[in-house]
């Protein structure tokens, strides 16, 4: 499981093998079941994930419709990001879409790493800043695609979520209702 999770970071920065153990010694594996909540609306989180397997969304909650802000699979982190950054109460919810394996590291512990370790520093704040340049696409995409050239460029982009995610909530993850999400994908296979 670490060796995966340090393929990933290897990507960003290059962690000596004895910083890798000082890391792995505060990582926690868990599976979890698909619908349970890694994160819960009006809680709060200390927690960093890691996703190993698995896809998962995170959604708010307006006027009863959940509306999915982001799908996640494998080999990604995720958190809900102001409550582990400010000890406030989660504003959202992170569920899981299949059974998932997941490492987290929580934020005391982080913290500690980012003493030992400072290289940790860079590698977290590079997470961050692809974070933030995926959020930026993200809303650039909502306010000049039209919903049609928003699922193609998933479709485009990341197939596979397609097959892993219900039609309601990639329906929502676009913008759109499921019915208009089905005559979008009528008129794109009669293309």
């Amino acid at each position: 499981m670490d060796n995966q999770f340090f393929i990933y970071t290897d990507l960003f920065v290059n962690f000596t093998i004895a910083e890798k153990e000082i890391i792995s010694s505060v990582l926690t594996h868990k599976k979890v079941k698909a619908k349970s909540e890694l994160v819960s609306y009006d809680k709060r989180t200390d927690e960093l994930f890691f996703l190993i397997k698995g896809c998962v969304r995170k959604y708010y909650v307006k006027d009863g419709e959940q509306l999915t802000i982001y799908i996640m699979t494998e080999n990604n982190f995720i958190a809900a990001f102001d409550s582990f950054m400010t000890g406030s109460k989660s504003t959202e919810t992170i569920e899981c879409l299949e059974p998932c394996e997941v490492l987290i590291i929580n934020k005391k512990d982080l913290e500690n790493l980012y003493q030992k370790i400072p290289l940790m520093n860079e590698f977290i704040r590079k997470i961050l800043e692809q974070t933030l340049i995926q959020f930026q696409q993200s809303l650039t995409s909502f306010i000049k695609d039209k919903p049609e050239e928003r699922y193609e460029k998933l479709l485009r982009d990341n197939p596979a979520i397609l097959q892993r995610v219900p039609q309601h909530m990639l329906a929502t993850y676009l913008g759109i209702t499921a019915t208009s999400l089905s005559r979008i994908r009528k008129r794109i296979l009669e293309k």
